[in-house]
C-alpha cells in the first residue's frame, strides 16, 4: 500500500469500536488524524478549517 495505514490496524480500530460497551464519539487510527483532532481543540475555529482546505486540496 502507497498511502495510508495497514488495513489491520484500522480493522482493530473498528472492532474495538464495534466490541466496547460504552464507546467513544471518535477513534483514531493513524497518527495523522491524531495529531488533527489534537489541533481541533487547540487552534481556533478559522485556521484549523484553513490548514484542513490546504491538506485535502479544497477550495477557500
Amino acid at each position: 500500500m502507497e498511502v495510508g495505514e495497514d488495513p489491520t490496524v484500522v480493522a482493530k480500530v473498528i472492532v474495538t469500536a464495534a466490541t466496547e460497551r460504552r464507546p467513544n464519539v471518535r477513534y483514531t487510527a493513524v497518527p495523522p488524524v491524531s495529531c488533527a483532532t489534537r489541533a481541533r481543540r487547540l487552534a481556533p475555529a478559522g485556521t484549523f478549517d484553513q490548514q484542513m482546505r490546504e491538506d485535502t486540496r479544497l477550495p477557500a
